[in-house]
């Protein structure tokens, strides 16, 4: 069970405030579109909207290659092939954020989704690769395979699969955009899973019923923070 303090969620009004002047991304042949999955894997947000335009890339170190740990080699559904393979480290990135699932994400197509992004390191190797803080905040949860920061504004950062017996943080600590929380590994409550980082964000988002938490997609931001920090 996770270990936290109260969370407490802001209203950011996506659809009011970022759709009436939007910051769209680039098309850059290392990234595949935004709500382009992988083959037979559901069907995603493609909105070019960026959502978080001063998201710090949360890995310390790059390059980094975003697909499915599920739908690539090495997972449940990625036919034969290790998690090593080859195509798994190599671009073009894929959005993952609508894959099938079965948990509940409002701004999926199916009303169901992934939650987040898979995000592997630089090469396959576990408890090497330091994930980093996206945007300032506090630890507000630490869980059998999970950590969870929350910014001043509410927004909850997740990072899942860790290495959780050396991280970098502890519960209530402060952390600045940049700052290690822990190594990329493979932790899934006793299960490994593949070798990755489940990096997802949720806030509240404006509808005409009223705020709503909800996941965000977080394809957009991420690249646009890999642009900026490992250039054109």
């Amino acid at each position: 069970m996770a270990r936290g303090i109260e969370v407490k969620f802001s209203c950011l009004v996506i659809f009011c405030t970022f759709l009436t002047t939007p910051q769209i991304l680039e098309a850059d042949e290392r990234f595949s579109p935004p709500g382009q999955l992988e083959p037979n894997s559901g069907s995603g947000y493609a909105k070019e909207t960026i959502f978080y335009d001063t998201l710090t890339f949360p890995l310390e170190v790059g390059p980094a290659y975003l697909n499915s740990q599920v739908y690539r080699p090495g997972g449940s559904q990625g036919g034969t092939g290790g998690q090593c393979a080859e195509v798994n480290y190599s671009y073009p990135w894929y959005d993952n954020f609508c894959e099938a699932r079965p948990w509940k994400v409002a701004l999926c197509p199916s009303g169901t989704g992934h939650q987040g992004q898979d995000i592997r390191p630089s090469t396959c190797t576990a408890d090497r690769y330091w994930a980093v803080a996206a945007l300032s905040g506090r630890v507000v949860a630490i869980g059998k395979y999970s950590v969870t920061l929350q910014t001043s504004h509410g927004t909850l950062i997740r990072y899942l699969h860790l290495q959780m017996n050396d991280l970098a943080v502890s519960i209530g600590q402060k952390v600045t955009a940049g700052d290690r929380i822990g190594k990329v590994s493979n932790w899934f409550d006793g299960t490994p899973t593949t070798l990755h980082l489940h990096f997802d964000i949720k806030d509240s988002v404006m509808t005409s019923a009223g705020p709503v938490s909800s996941f965000i997609p977080p394809y957009t931001s991420l690249v646009a923070a890999y642009k900026r920090k490992m250039g054109p």
